[in-house]
């Protein structure tokens, strides 16, 4: 009887202790697709100002 419960106690605790880590594994994949998702814009961004600029010299220059 006390063999079950030292299984049960222990498949409880390894249940408890994946869910952190699970926690962890689905902040880190959505901080590393905010962050690529971050660095498009600022190129877009880029682009965008450098034709702009480029655009205004043809314009006046």
């Amino acid at each position: 009887m006390s063999d079950t419960n030292n299984k049960k106690i222990e498949m409880i605790q390894k249940t408890l202790s994946a869910k952190p880590l699970a926690k962890m594994r689905e902040r880190a994949f959505e901080g590393a697709f905010l962050g690529i998702a971050l660095i498009a814009m600022a190129g877009w961004a880029y682009f965008i100002i450098l034709l702009s600029v480029k655009f205004f010299f043809w314009l006046f220059g």
